[in-house]
């Protein structure tokens, strides 16, 4: 069965629907009550038919708790799994047994038992239903004991499975009645129960035991005292009697001084109910009552049920006071019982029981209040020692202080003597009073937390009295309590005295409490005037005594005494009743304040009391009698301080005096004062005064200047906002802030004001980090309400001017696009948004008067155009406008226009010419930035683009206008027609403009047809060339006319932006054919053949190579006349040889297989521009040489296609010409490095990269190109290279070895790596585009050790010891460290930057291009550390132990230890496996090293066999090779002594480690010692082996014979002959016997 109980039982309710009234009708008064004790008996279980059921009952029966908890839980799941539905439910035995097993079930210890009890009760119920009924009775009190039980838990289970039937009052009060017989049967029998009879002693500990009776015990009178308050009499009359015998327990009283508080206020909740219900057989009672539950009850402990106590107990006393008194038989009298209990106080109470104590005391009978005075002293006593015990909760103090003073009242008015009266209020009233005012450790007893209505009672105790005698006494205390404090305040410390401040302050608080209790006294007072019981105002008298005192006392010590003057503060604040008197006192007080600056001057301004003084003036304001004199008494004393503004606590003391609201009319009528006003808050905001801030805020807070003089100042500090360096003033942006956030009108009513502050804001919160205060202060100012206009102006005035402080485009259009204007056109706003176009258009004309850079030719879509002659007018004017980052009007109105229209800005407002002129603005501004972006030129559109903000906002203004274009085009299918859409009439307006533009051969003309290339490109490629353009191209009449100099560039537009969509058209086809005919006939020089080349190049381009629409002899004349021109190719001017060149390109596929002179012309021409003597690459020649070289390459590209014999025959014969041409190309200088000459290298070093090596004849000109600028340059120059040095390598080997001389590395190589890189030089943004200088640094280094790579042992050696002589790896390691992180500590992850085994071991070049650059540069650095640790290990390890940063050592060693080193290691065990395999054939008496390589285990085995064994050892790569050096050691010696085998061990290591780490060359060594030792060796002549038994040679010689024997043999031979001689020879021997052994005969 399952041990999880059952679903919630609330929502069975409608299960029980047929438990009514009439359900209970069948329960029987005469049922027998339940059996609560452990002894008894265990039910029948025989009957019941489930055999897991019957083990579970009996677990029920069972000690421990857990056992019962999983059997109630099987149970439950049960019950559960037999629902009323399936066979009526739970059979009939099981109930029976159960209804014996539930009541001492539902009282176990254990809660969760409890629980699982009621639960189970529920849920046989639900199963069960009609035939639970008989049952009911049994279990009915066990069940509604239950619903009391202290745990929630318990209690809800029984109280749910209760309310599931019961769900209506009505209901629960019919069970009540219907079951009160077995109820106060269950609860008799239950209150009989004691702690033996309910537990096993055996079994049970006292504690458990002990909770288990207080548990049946409460439960037992919970029942009961439900009965009595659920029932109505009648009906608990019917059982009188057995109410009668429950009451008769003794147990029932005594309960209330029970150990638990539960018990103990059932008890008392009981005897209340009692007193109501039972009232006469309470009274019959009363003995049992006075004896238990007063006299025992008052003595014994009532923590948590003292106020149902003391409740029960006032009830009782009400009722029946006899209690006290005739019915106790006591032998301790009641009010020695009741002391003692006060004492206690109210035991953890609420503040109810000082309540209901006050109650208690006022019914108890006269006889037990004590009468006489030291009865009545001690009574009150025992009051303040309950009241004051530690566990006293502090909630109480009110209730309970009132309580202590009422009785204190009582006692007064009880005694007859009155010095006794006094007495009493002296010593128990009094006290409290006086340790508020001053409270010290030995009137600690008094506290009453500060609580004034503890205090004002106390007070009306006394002052009330109907007593004369304790009035008088009252009044005599307080002037008592004047003269202390007075007496006090004339002691404080002087100034001098190190506890002065401490002095003071404790006087400022006792100041600060004496006027807080007389304001409340006074307040009181004049609440209670008129009335029939007045409180009299005792303590005015005395506190306008003390406030002379204190003023004589002030003026005498010069004011130091700061706690007397806030003793003054603390009058006017705390009691402003004191002053509405107009009392000589009064008045002479205020006509010493009147004068009181004037009077005292400097010496009170430079005093700590100042401030309270001015503050006490103030405080005068809010005293509605003295306003007359307040006004006064203000006026007075500012004028005073004006004369002594310039000291040092005048500023202070004015800002004191400003600060309410009474004095903001005052301060406005006096003009020196708001002239002295500004002037501060000016001095204040600049920074030329220290302090002030206070002044500044006050002014603002409480309105004390007029509007003339508050605008004046917010005018004054708007001009301020930004210093003389540009730089924002804070003290005026805080001061600003301040007014915005006091006074906003001050800066939105005036235009100028606004508009300046604005524009200030937006500038610094673009230029720097926005502080709070400006953040603050533009939320302030963006107010809705403001309006438009101001934006509009602000706009047109950022965009038409530029300067260091003007506002950034980002800024202004991000303004405009939160501004409501945008959503809609009120009054034409929106056009005044946009730039004007007649004015953008003038300054644009600025930059459209210079020839542009002839460069472009390479990187425009138009080509030659740019080579054409342009009408230009002036050179650009240099000193033009522009804002801090450099940018001119233009550029700016561009900017800003293309961030209006991305960020949703729509210009349909404007009429379609307007916007036509916008877009043409704007795409020409972007045309003239693309050039800029293109040649990195300087004042152009930028003044310069080598910031990141400048090159960023270029970029995206170029991104952002071709997008907009894009837009345009996608909604424009009718622009030819100009039909459709409004995009469709807008480009069409545009195109009909840039083409009338595009006429004059000009700047202007040039960027035109470049705008208008790039739309009609846009076009065609959303819409496509359309089915009536041949028609739309004849109209236009450029493709038919001859060509002139109108004509040229807006026909290079059309051809450049249609394309190929117009490659079939009819009209550009005989376009094409006409200018191929001009050309034959052109002559070198003239404009006209110019522009003739230029518009066949352009028509050529449209059609794919070899394809163009032209008779083949037609194109053969045009390409001989042109090669006619490169016979004398130093007449042809650049723009002519650029253009022939672009001509012959597209001309010559053609004609391939036509023979003739003009093959070899064309390459002759191409060698003589390269070979051209210039200084460099200046920007005209660009072109030349870019369509050269482009000539060229078509041509090597014909080669493979079968061209005829004459283009063969001419490549061959100029190929080393040609090698060498281009190699001169490669090493003329840059000037710049700029994106044309990178197109130029690009191509070059595509050629160059596969020139043959042969024809390569000094490598060393290549060095000093790894070094260019050129990134180009640099990947050709390291290409060449890179091929050519293994070659080398293997030459200079054999030269090296042949000569025997030092192999060199080359000094041009070398001498690249002497300016190493370091971090320091190049920031983070800097480094990560990975910049020339250091991409040929780390070039250089791939060089070095390609040189390693194919090199000898011997030329590697001599190479690392060029890099060790001058250090070279030491920077090379630095600076690797620092970029990849291991300098901070936070190495390079590899696997997280995914570099595999692969990028570590190879570089490409080819493909890191690909990559980003800062990758790139990681790469190369990763590799590079692995090569280092390949063929230089030793340089690294000397690096490493050299370096002093221990950080980056334990970085480097992990690093390398994780990533490189298992790769190292796998290659060197890899490298000795192959040598292994290819050793060379060993001599004839020699023997090969046999090796075994162990990859996993990082070992290698080498052995040489030796007469059948094997000479041995062990050679084993440690896990941070090559960090660690290898170990070597011996595994089996043989042939020679151990001093030599640890010598070869010793040198086979040593050659490994100082060899560069070859672990080859230490085997090389190994083998060679052991083959020199072995040289000459013979065998012994007795045992025909070399090697003995013990492992060493041959190394006794016969004299005679010369043969050579072991010792060990020689000796056994002379042993077992009886004879010293010779073996051989048998001529007698010398031997001197064996270590071991004792010559014969000894």
């Amino acid at each position: 069965m399952s041990r999880k109980p059952g679903k919630s039982r609330a929502g069975s309710s409608k299960s029980f629907g047929n438990f009514g009234s009439s359900s209970f009708g069948a329960f029987s008064t005469s049922s027998r009550g339940t059996d609560l004790s452990y002894l008894a008996e265990p039910p029948d279980l025989s009957s019941i038919s489930d055999a897991n059921v019957v083990v579970s009952l009996k677990n029920l029966q069972k000690k421990d708790a857990t056992t019962k908890a999983k059997a109630l839980e099987e149970l439950v799941t049960y019950v559960q799994a037999h629902p009323h539905e399936r066979d009526g439910g739970t059979e009939e035995p099981i109930l029976e047994a159960w209804v014996q097993l539930y009541p001492r079930i539902s009282i176990d210890n254990s809660r969760r038992v409890r629980e699982l009890s009621h639960i189970l009760q529920f849920e046989l119920m639900k199963s069960a239903r009609k035939r639970t009924e008989k049952h009911i009775p049994k279990i009915v009190g066990s069940w509604l004991a239950g619903t009391f039980d202290k745990d929630k838990a318990v209690s809800r289970a029984a109280t749910e499975g209760l309310s599931s039937f019961l769900s209506t009052p009505e209901k629960v009060a019919q069970f009540w009645r219907r079951c009160q017989a077995q109820i106060i049967e269950y609860a008799s029998d239950a209150i009989k129960e004691t702690a033996e009879t309910l537990s096993d002693e055996r079994s049970t500990n006292a504690d458990d035991a002990e909770a288990k009776y207080y548990r049946v015990l409460g439960s037992s009178l919970a029942l009961v005292l439900n009965l009595l308050q659920k029932l109505d009499l009648p009906d608990l009359e019917k059982f009188q009697d057995s109410y009668d015998q429950f009451f008769e327990q003794d147990k029932i009283w005594s309960s209330v001084t029970a150990n638990d508080a539960v018990v103990r206020r059932l008890s008392c909740q009981l005897l209340s109910i009692c007193l109501e219900k039972r009232p006469t057989r309470t009274e019959a009672d009363l003995s049992r009552l006075s004896k238990i539950f007063v006299g025992d009850g008052l003595k014994s402990t009532q923590i948590g049920s003292a106020a149902d106590y003391i409740d029960a107990l006032t009830k009782l006393t009400t009722n029946h006071p006899t209690v006290w008194t005739s019915e106790y038989r006591g032998k301790k009298s009641l009010t020695s019982r009741l002391k003692s209990f006060l004492e206690k106080g109210s035991q953890t109470s609420t503040p109810r029981f000082w309540l209901l104590l006050n109650q208690l005391l006022g019914v108890i009978p006269i006889d037990i209040i004590p009468k006489d005075l030291d009865g009545a002293l001690e009574f009150l006593r025992c009051m303040r020692t309950g009241l004051t015990r530690r566990d006293e909760p502090r909630g109480n103090a009110v209730d309970g202080w009132s309580t202590y003073l009422n009785t204190a009242r009582r006692f007064v008015e009880m005694t007859k003597s009155g010095d006794d009266r006094v007495k009493v209020a002296q010593e128990n009233i009094f006290p409290i009073t006086a340790h508020y005012l001053f409270p010290t450790p030995e009137t600690s007893m008094w506290t009453t937390a500060g609580q004034q209505q503890v205090l004002i009672k106390a007070y009306t105790s006394t002052a009330t009295s109907p007593f004369e005698d304790v009035v008088s006494a009252t009044g005599l205390e307080w002037s008592q309590w004047k003269d202390n404090f007075r007496t006090r305040i004339l002691n404080s410390l002087p100034e001098a005295s190190k506890e002065h401040e401490k002095s003071q302050k404790s006087v400022a608080d006792e100041g600060s409490r004496w006027f807080t209790l007389v304001g409340l006294i006074s307040d009181a007072h004049e609440k209670t005037i008129g009335t029939d019981r007045p409180i009299p105002n005792i303590p005015a008298k005395y506190s306008v005594e003390l406030l002379q005192d204190v003023l004589k006392l002030l003026e005498t010590r010069n004011w130091k005494p700061f706690g007397a003057a806030a003793t003054l503060e603390s009058a006017f604040r705390q009691a402003p009743q004191l002053f509405k008197q107009s009392s000589d006192d009064i008045r002479q007080i205020l006509d010493y304040v009147t004068n009181i600056t004037s009077t005292n001057g400097v010496e009170l301004l430079q005093s700590p009391s100042s401030v309270h003084v001015f503050s006490s003036i103030n405080l005068l304001s809010q005293i509605p009698e003295q306003k007359q004199k307040f006004e006064e008494i203000w006026n007075t004393n500012v004028a005073a301080l004006l004369e002594h503004v310039e000291s040092p606590g005048a500023l202070p003391s004015i800002t004191s005096l400003i600060s309410t609201h009474s004095a903001s009319t005052l301060a406005q009528q006096n003009p020196a004062l708001q002239t002295e006003l500004i002037k501060r808050c000016l001095m204040c905001a600049v920074g030329t005064a220290e302090t002030g801030w206070a002044l500044f805020e006050a002014v603002l807070t409480f309105d004390t200047l007029t509007n003339s003089a508050a605008r004046r100042l917010a005018k004054e500090l708007t001009t301020r906002t930004t210093n003389t360096l540009g730089q924002p003033n804070l003290g005026v942006i805080k001061g600003l802030r301040i007014i915005a956030e006091k006074k906003l009108d001050l800066l939105l009513q005036d235009d100028e004001v606004h508009m300046s502050l604005m524009a200030s804001l937006l500038s610094i919160s673009e230029r720097f980090d926005a502080t709070s205060d400006v953040v603050v202060l533009r939320s302030l100012m963006d107010n809705p309400s403001t309006s438009s206009s101001r934006l509009l102006e602000l706009v047109q005035r950022s965009i038409t001017t530029a300067d260091s402080n003007s506002l950034s485009v980002g800024t202004l259009a991000q303004q405009v696009l939160q501004s409501p204007a945008v959503g809609s056109d009120q009054d034409g706003q929106l056009e005044r948004l946009v730039p004007d176009a007649t004015v953008w258009s003038e300054e644009l004309s600025l930059f459209l008067q210079e020839t542009p850079n002839q460069s472009l030719a390479l990187t425009s879509a138009l080509g030659g155009a740019y080579l054409l002659p342009m009408q230009s007018l002036s050179t650009l004017e240099k000193n033009m406008q522009r804002d801090r980052d450099g940018c001119s009007i233009p550029g700016r109105m561009a900017m800003y226009t293309a961030k209006l229209l991305s960020g949703g800005f729509r210009l349909d407002a404007l009429s379609i010419p307007k916007q036509a002129e916008v877009m043409i603005c704007l795409n020409l501004t972007a045309e003239l930035v693309s050039d800029q972006l293109t040649i990195i030129s300087e004042d152009k559109i930028w003044k310069s683009l080598s910031s990141e903000t400048a090159l960023s906002d270029a970029e995206d203004l170029v991104s952002s206008a071709r997008k907009l274009i894009v837009d345009i085009a996608q909604d424009a299918g009718g622009w030819k027609d100009d039909a459709g859409t409004d995009s469709s009439r807008l480009a069409h307006e545009i195109i009909q403009r840039l083409l009338e533009q595009a006429k004059s051969l000009s700047p202007l003309g040039l960027y035109s047809a470049r705008v208008l290339g790039e739309l009609l490109q846009a076009l065609t490629e959303n819409h496509g060339f359309p089915s009536s353009g041949e028609q739309w191209l004849a109209n236009l009449d450029f493709l038919k006319s001859t060509p002139s100099t109108t004509t040229v560039l807006p026909t290079v537009a059309l051809l450049s932006g249609l394309g190929e969509t117009i490659s079939a058209s009819k009209t550009v086809s005989n376009f094409c054919n006409r200018l191929v005919s001009d050309v034959a006939g052109a002559r070198i020089g003239l404009e006209k053949s110019l522009i003739t080349l230029v518009l066949l190049n352009s028509c050529m381009r449209i059609y794919d190579s070899g394809e163009l629409p032209v008779a083949n002899n037609r194109l053969v004349f045009a390409a001989r006349q042109i090669t006619s021109w490169l016979d004398t190719p130093e007449e042809l001017d650049y723009r002519f040889a650029a253009e022939a060149c672009h001509c012959l390109q597209s001309l010559l596929p053609c004609i391939k297989d036509v023979y003739g002179s003009y093959w070899e012309k064309a390459l002759d021409f191409c060698i003589y521009l390269w070979t051209k003597p210039t200084t460099g690459l200046p920007d005209n020649l660009l072109p030349g040489i870019n369509a050269s070289l482009r000539l060229f390459t078509t041509l090597k590209s014909l080669e493979g296609e079968e061209p005829n014999d004459d283009l063969i025959d001419a490549l061959q014969s100029s190929a080393e010409k040609t090698s060498a041409a281009l190699i001169e190309l490669l090493k003329l200088p840059r000037e710049k490095d700029t994106q044309p000459v990178e197109i130029v290298d690009s191509i070059v070093g595509r050629l160059v990269e596969k020139l043959p090596l042969d024809h390569i004849k000094y490598l060393s000109e290549l060095y000093g190109l790894v070094a260019s600028d050129s990134r180009g340059i640099q990947t050709a120059a390291f290409t060449l290279l890179h091929k050519a040095l293994p070659a080398t390598q293997e030459e200079l080997s054999l030269n090296v070895l042949l000569e025997k001389r030092d192999a060199q590395l080359p000094d041009e190589l070398l001498s690249l790596l002497l300016d190493a890189p370091t971090l320091e030089i190049y920031s983070d943004d800097v480094l990560a585009h990975f910049p020339t200088p250091i991409r040929s640094y780390l070039l250089s280094w791939l060089l070095v050790f390609d040189s390693f790579k194919a090199a000898s042992f011997k030329v590697r050696s001599d190479y690392a010891d060029n890099l060790k002589t001058a250090n070279y790896v030491g920077p090379l390691m630095e600076f690797t460290f620092d970029v990849l992180g291991h300098s901070l500590a936070r190495p390079l992850n590899l696997d997280k930057a995914n570099f595999t085994e692969e990028q570590i071991k190879d570089y490409d070049l080819k493909l890191a291009e690909a990559e980003t650059e800062e990758r790139s540069m990681q790469w190369l650095l990763i590799h590079l550390f692995y090569l280092v640790l390949k063929y230089v290990p030793g340089l690294f390890k000397a690096w490493y132990l050299g370096c002093r940063s221990k950080q980056t050592k334990i970085a480097v060693a992990s690093w390398m230890t994780k990533y490189f080193s298992p790769i190292i290691i796998r290659e060197a065990l890899n490298d000795v496996s192959e040598w292994s395999k290819t050793q060379e054939e060993p001599a004839e008496d020699e023997k090969e090293l046999i090796v075994k390589v162990s990859v996993p285990a990082r070992e290698i085995t080498a052995g040489y066999e030796i007469d059948e064994m094997q000479a041995s050892i062990s050679i084993r790569v440690p896990q941070e090779y090559p960090l660690e050096g290898v170990t070597v050691s011996g595994i089996n010696r043989v042939a020679v002594n151990e001093r030599k085998w640890q010598s070869w061990i010793i040198t086979t290591q040593g050659i490994i480690t100082f060899s560069g780490g070859s672990i080859i060359d230490g085997l090389t060594a190994f083998r060679r010692n052991i083959v020199g030792a072995m040289k000459g060796q013979t065998e012994c002549a007795i045992c025909y082996s070399i090697i003995s038994t013990d492992k060493k040679t041959p190394d006794k010689r016969c004299q005679t014979c010369k043969n050579l024997f072991h010792r060990t043999c020689l000796y056994k031979w002379f042993q077992s002959s009886n004879q010293n001689t010779c073996p051989l020879c048998r001529n007698p021997i010398d031997y001197l016997g064996s270590d071991k052994r004792t010559p014969r005969g000894a």
